[in-house]
């Protein structure tokens, strides 16, 4: 009896998998996304900056000086890629979105978000119905909100309403963060239209907290709810943080001793950037990178082997607002002023000593640093190797070597 129960069963369930066919066991690879609303469609989409520029007085308004949040009332979407992730703790109910031309905060009340949007995931989104706003100047798309204080502001979007207003177009999409500076130079980034990218500081190291009870890790894990800030030796700690939840997976590693390159979302608030790194693996030991890879020219700006004037020319041009010094060697070729009574000179140097090709050593001191105290101490003709910044002089369009660059030799 019990062998012929087994037969029956065994045929039931040959015949319902007969039925369903292979979709029962794998959904088919043309069907619909399994989260969000399939239903969405491509249409009246706008890029992220042009939404920013329609909403820029809102984004613009602290909540506390005025209202920093509007109502989308228009049909509008914008189509973006998935940057950030939530899988370690430090980035809390929040989707970082970027396009070709900016990036915003969309702030939804569910954890977990790595898992239907990973990194690299690209969304349409409708904003009808969704509001726009900032919170500490970065911009951000979520609904109204009461926060402690009693003000409305904007706040975090349900999961069920969140769920209708996005759609997953594809995955597994290329994010590569862009350069946000290296070492000691300042950014090139705008507040208000970058806050919210995927970047990357290059060559600096970790320099202290903003908590006493944290002295080498990146949080405090028994801290409870908030965080801690980090600063860096090679940026100004009023303009650049690395910002870290208590939360936070890593919150008790140690933070690394050495250089190294940070990757993370570049989140605005209010004038100061604050670095958010996705996991652990946004930080690694930092690249050596050349700055003149491509250039025409020769020489790597040390003094074993210094640019000469071509490569130093391209560079200048560059307008990397580069602090560092480098060794350019090359001939006098014009001299417009040796100031006794400043010490500097304003003069040119060429690779052959004409004036073709010539770049402008602005205020340069003498050899060693000192000040010039005769006009005779340098000629046209003479080589010379000095010690310098490259900059580009945006008034006049001249590419440079900065003010106080000093000679270390001339012959």
């Amino acid at each position: 009896m019990k062998k012929l129960k087994y037969l029956m069963m065994a045929a039931v369930c040959a015949l319902f998998a007969s039925c369903m066919g292979d979709s029962y066991a794998e959904p088919a690879e043309t069907g619909s996304a399994p989260y969000g609303n399939n239903e969405l469609t491509e249409t009246n989409v706008i890029s992220i900056a042009q939404l920013k520029s329609k909403f820029a007085n809102y984004i613009a308004t602290d909540y506390r000086d005025g209202v920093s949040y509007a109502k989308v009332t228009d049909d509008i979407k914008i189509k973006a890629i998935v940057t950030s992730s939530d899988v370690a703790g430090n980035i809390y109910q929040e989707v970082a979105l970027q396009d070709a031309t900016g990036a915003i905060i969309v702030s939804v009340a569910q954890g977990g978000q790595h898992g239907p949007l990973p990194i690299g995931t690209e969304v349409l989104v409708s904003l009808k119905d969704l509001y726009v706003g900032n919170y500490g100047k970065q911009a951000q798309i979520g609904v109204t909100s009461v926060n402690a204080a009693g003000a409305t502001t904007i706040g975090r979007i349900s999961r069920a309403v969140w769920d209708q207003h996005y759609k997953i177009l594809s995955t597994g999409n290329k994010v590569e963060p862009t350069e946000f500076a290296s070492g000691t130079n300042a950014t090139t980034w705008d507040l208000d239209t970058d806050g919210g990218k995927l970047g990357i500081i290059r060559n600096v190291s970790f320099k202290s907290s903003n908590s006493s009870k944290v002295t080498d890790t990146f949080a405090d894990a028994n801290g409870g709810a908030g965080s801690v800030s980090w600063t860096l030796n090679e940026q100004d700690g009023r303009k650049v943080i690395v910002y870290n939840s208590n939360f936070a997976k890593f919150a008790n590693s140690k933070v690394p001793t050495g250089k190294v390159d940070i990757v993370g979302i570049f989140k605005r608030f209010n004038n100061q950037w604050e670095i958010i790194i996705r996991s652990l693996d946004d930080i690694k030991p930092a690249e050596k990178v050349d700055p003149f890879k491509g250039l025409p020219g020769k020489g790597d700006g040390t003094q074993a082997n210094p640019l000469d004037i071509t490569r130093a020319l391209a560079y200048a041009k560059l307008n990397k607002k580069d602090a560092n010094t480098y060794y350019i060697k090359g001939t006098i070729s014009q001299i417009d002023e040796v100031s006794t009574q400043y010490g500097n000179a304003r003069y040119y140097l060429s690779n052959d000593g004409t004036t073709t090709d010539q770049l402008q050593v602005f205020r340069g001191l003498y050899l060693n640093g000192d000040k010039f105290t005769d006009p005779s101490q340098i000629s046209v003709g003479k080589k010379v190797l000095i010690l310098g910044t490259l900059d580009f002089y945006e008034a006049t369009s001249n590419p440079q070597v900065g003010r106080n660059s000093k000679i270390i030799s001339i012959n």
